[in-house]
């Protein structure tokens, strides 16, 4: 927690502060970006899975190739990846023939594999088992006529992504939490959120702002909650007095 606050107090040092205003206005901004983001990678897993689903018995090579397609489209989207049902790697748009990869040991591929539904998961972040390189995947089931599971599908995007980095504001801490307390991505990167911080963020019902005191520090923090997808939009500054 100290570390959270001597990191705040660092982007604020020697430079004025922000009115309300302008943190609702900034925080609306990104949230406005993150989602157009999020809808983005969510068309594309929908039409990934369209195409899985109606030929399940297509070759590889033609599904890679149009996989691939979908994620030239998509802004911030590196790869789109499927598994079958025991969560065993079939097809990776980035990679022709797909590695012999085990996902079912991966949260939101098991998640999405025991869900038997369409609703968009989207996880921590994680850190590519061949690329090496961070990650947040968005999953979604794969289902046949039946609706039984076929696999699991996901997008896997760059966490940084997710803010729209040609406009930071120097003064704040912009954030992204899901649904699970989880951090998905901050500007700076290395900022420290103490767990009682994001359970605040994630008890709010509406868009707002919290204000508090961390070590004596008065904080404000305007919240965006993007509805459909369960993510909060966070941005954050110590408040004047």
């Amino acid at each position: 927690m100290l570390y959270f606050v001597a990191l705040l107090l660092s982007i604020v040092a020697a430079q004025s502060t922000y009115a309300a205003d302008d943190i609702r206005d900034y925080a609306e901004f990104q949230a406005f970006h993150a989602e157009k983001t999020i809808q983005a990678i969510d068309l594309a897993l929908l039409d990934s899975s369209e195409l899985i689903e109606r030929n399940p018995e297509a070759e590889e090579l033609v599904l890679h190739t149009t996989l691939a397609k979908y994620v030239e489209r998509t802004p911030g989207l590196r790869a789109i990846i499927s598994t079958n049902r025991t969560g065993q790697l079939k097809i990776d748009s980035f990679t022709y023939p797909a590695k012999d990869i085990d996902l079912s040991d991966r949260e939101y591929v098991k998640t999405v594999l025991n869900a038997g539904e369409r609703d968009l998961y989207i996880g921590s972040p994680l850190v590519g088992r061949s690329s090496g390189a961070a990650f947040v995947p968005f999953a979604r089931s794969l289902l046949d006529s039946d609706k039984k599971t076929l696999g699991a599908i996901a997008g896997i995007i760059h966490p940084g992504f997710l803010i729209k980095q040609d406009a930071l504001c120097p003064q704040c801490i912009v954030s992204l939490f899901n649904d699970r307390n989880e951090v998905l991505v901050s500007y700076p990167s290395n900022t420290h959120f103490p767990g009682e911080f994001i359970e605040k963020i994630n008890a709010l019902n509406t868009n707002g702002v919290l204000k508090g005191t961390i070590n004596e520090h008065k904080i404000q923090t305007w919240v965006i909650i993007l509805k459909k997808y369960n993510v909060r939009v966070s941005v954050s500054k110590f408040a004047n007095k």
